[in-house]
């Protein structure tokens, strides 16, 4: 078989041919593609994320407040991140979204387990990231719509400020009470101690005293004074011992407070790394349990630390002894000097001292109380929220069905037009006149277009005006020699009888077999069209129905099916009585007037094929077939066979001998080359002549150079 270098017009055809396959090939992709966008699409989640700022504080009043500072390690920015997701923060979020009522403290232990439960479930909602190196966290926040999202990304970010906040000043808001409280009972002494001063010169008058007396009543008060300061930081040092010594078995408890004005004081110094410990300890129960390695260390180093600051404070309390025992030492000194004053100097001398003292008091707790005010009122700030919020413009998992359906269309092409081509490599069928004349070492005489049956009926419509009934249409529709002889159907009609006679040329032809490899190839229709073309030039032509298995001519045409060729050659008549002619055309289903107008139908006769025999072969092994054919030879111009498929029955092979050739007619796209090919194959063997090809049912894709390269695509035909 010859070979052909394939060019795009090549592959333009066969993708046209297949183009069925790629359409549905694209539309189930795509289907396919859209139904799993549809059914796998997760719910719509909508993201907004606010950038915060955490810086270290070391400003002065930050180191009053140091005290209650994050340790090095829990001033990191990880550490900052787990603080976030905290149950104090997102206490404060949920009383920020309305979730949590705004009564319960953070600090309060334990939670309510429904509040626990909300705190939890916002929890999962966000999540918090460090921007690279920097000292900047992300928190992104995720809900079912952009609003919501945005309100708890700033929600969070407020959150954590607002807590940074508080823990930084707690320490100076809890000092600041208490110097209140304690400066509100100094001055009620203060007051009442003055009071009662004026009382006693109202009453007693003038009082005076030496010099000496004054100094050591002046020395008396001063050592009262300094009794009673050391008193009071006496009793905070023991408080604060009863407290450590209470808690020195539980981790978890609160760190004792220590209120001391050297910042770099060893019990200062420790309570800081306890504060920082416990934070650390808080910081890790927010993924881990109470029994964890990590957590179990930090209780040994906390009860470590509470061991270190209960010896620190033992032996300040020792010392605190020490000094109001030598200060108490020196008052009974100072008392002995003047107890021989007068009462009333004694007594003025004790309400001086007291109003001293109180005085003194006052003024130092007023001093303190103004300190922290101005401590309190800077605020320290480490959280800054640099980037708020906002809503996101669309959901950061949308469904992305426009792009999955472009693609999965485009996939769909790709493999469609793949299928296309193997469907086109695995096809046996013959879709070029190349491979025909390949294939077959004969030449194709004819081209028969694809018959367009809503053409052809309005075409017989307007060329016979009057009214025809449904069978007469239908029948004049197959023959358009007869109804339409301009057309592109009879010109290939025409192209046929003169290829045949160029064909013929080297030998004289007068009788022609027409049969096909299979069923249904239009043999019947080329035959009867081919014999009005050729009687409209003016030839005798008859037309013999040898399909004595399944006839087609008698209703092609109109006419009685018996009696016919079967009784001819059984011998019960002979051939000239049962020759059907224009007038019989007439009297038969075409009608009268569309018979009368057609021209050259007087040259046009048909022997049908009579009585179907039960073993057809045996008639067209006989030599009444040879002399029938030698009878109509001699009162015809030309007698062409209308004989059965070859491959199913041998009757073709029996009479394809006997005549002068044999055309075989291929339906495009019909059958392989492989039985084509036999079938050509058959009728060598059996001595027949194969003068050519008839291709039929072809479709109207022509192109100037047609004959070389145009493809045929195979939509199904008509029976023969």
């Amino acid at each position: 078989m010859a070979q052909y270098d394939l060019n795009l017009r090549d592959y333009w055809l066969v993708v046209h041919k297949r183009k069925w396959i790629i359409l549905f090939t694209v539309l189930l992709v795509s289907g396919v593609t859209w139904a799993m966008t549809l059914l796998a699409s997760p719910l719509v989640i909508y993201e907004a994320s606010a950038r915060v700022k955490f810086d270290r504080s070391t400003s002065m009043s930050g180191l009053l407040t140091d005290v209650l500072a994050m340790s090095p390690e829990g001033g990191n920015i990880a550490t900052q991140a787990e603080i976030v997701r905290s149950v104090p923060v997102l206490v404060r979020v949920g009383k920020k979204l309305g979730l949590v009522n705004k009564e319960v403290e953070p600090k309060e232990a334990p939670l309510p387990q429904a509040v626990l439960a909300k705190v939890y479930d916002l929890k999962k909602n966000f999540s918090v990231s460090q921007e690279g190196t920097m000292n900047i966290l992300r928190i992104a926040a995720t809900a079912e719509a952009a609003e919501p999202a945005a309100w708890l990304a700033n929600a969070v970010a407020e959150a954590y400020r607002e807590e940074n906040i508080a823990s930084r000043n707690r320490q100076v808001d809890e000092a600041k009470l208490f110097v209140e409280g304690q400066l509100k009972d100094i001055e009620e002494n203060y007051r009442e101690s003055e009071q009662a001063l004026v009382a006693f010169k109202e009453r007693e008058g003038n009082v005076f005293l030496s010099d000496e007396a004054r100094q050591a009543l002046e020395n008396f008060s001063r050592l009262e004074s300094e009794r009673e300061k050391l008193a009071q930081v006496k009793r905070e040092v023991v408080n604060q011992l009863q407290l450590l010594k209470t808690n020195l078995t539980q981790p978890e408890s609160a760190p004792a407070r220590v209120f001391s004005d050297d910042v770099q004081a060893l019990i200062a110094k420790l309570n800081q790394k306890l504060v920082d410990l416990t934070t650390e300890r808080s910081t890790l129960l927010i993924n881990y349990t109470a029994k964890h390695p990590q957590v179990v260390e930090l209780d040994a180093r906390i009860r470590s630390v509470k061991q270190e600051m209960i010896q620190e404070l033992e032996a300040k309390s020792r010392t605190f002894s020490e000094r109001e025992s030598a200060i108490r030492d020196s008052i009974g000194r100072y008392k002995e000097r003047y107890m021989s004053l007068p009462q009333a100097a004694l007594e003025l001398a004790s309400l001086e001292r007291e109003v001293k003292v109180n005085g003194d008091l006052y003024a130092n707790l007023k001093q303190k109380h103004q300190e922290f005010l101005v401590k309190g009122a800077e605020r320290i700030e480490e959280v800054s929220i640099i980037e708020p919020a906002l809503p996101p413009a669309g959901p950061k998992n949308a469904p992305k069905g426009a792009l999955n359906l472009a693609l999965g269309s485009l996939i769909g092409v790709l493999l469609g037009v793949v299928l296309a081509f193997i469907r086109e490599s695995f096809d046996t069928s013959i879709g070029t006149i190349e491979d025909v004349e390949a294939l077959l070492h004969v030449p194709v005489l004819g081209v028969m277009p694809r018959e367009d049956r809503k053409k052809a009926e309005q075409t017989v419509k307007e060329t016979f005006p009057e009214l025809l009934d449904h069978e007469s249409q239908e029948l004049l529709s197959h023959l358009p020699p007869l109804f339409d002889p301009k057309g592109s159907a009879a010109e290939g009609y025409r192209l046929l009888k003169v290829n045949l006679q160029f064909a013929c040329q080297d030998r004289p032809v007068k009788s022609l077999a027409f049969t096909s490899a299979g069923m249904g190839e239009g043999k019947t229709t080329t035959v009867i069209n081919l014999a009005i073309t050729i009687a409209q030039d003016g030839r005798r032509v008859l037309v013999l129905d040898a399909d004595l298995r399944k006839p087609n001519v008698n209703n092609r045409l109109g006419l009685r099916q018996a009696p016919g060729l079967s009784e001819v050659l059984v011998g019960n008549v002979k051939w000239q009585e049962v020759v059907q002619t224009a007038a019989d055309l007439m009297l038969g289903k075409l009608g009268f007037d569309q018979i009368m107008s057609a021209p050259g139908v007087d040259n046009f006769s048909v022997i049908t094929s009579g009585h179907l025999p039960s073993n057809p072969s045996e008639f067209f092994n006989s030599q009444r077939i040879v002399d029938l054919i030698a009878e109509v030879e001699e009162n015809f111009d030309l007698v062409i066979f209308d004989c059965p498929p070859i491959l199913p029955v041998a009757d073709a092979i029996l009479i394809g001998p006997k005549t002068d050739g044999v055309v075989l007619v291929y339906q495009v796209g019909k059958i392989g080359r492989t039985p084509l090919r036999r079938a050509k194959t058959l009728l060598e063997n059996a001595q027949a002549h194969v003068v050519g090809v008839v291709l039929s049912n072809v479709g109207a894709e022509f192109s100037p150079d047609y004959y070389a390269y145009a493809k045929y695509p195979y939509k199904g035909g008509y029976g023969g």
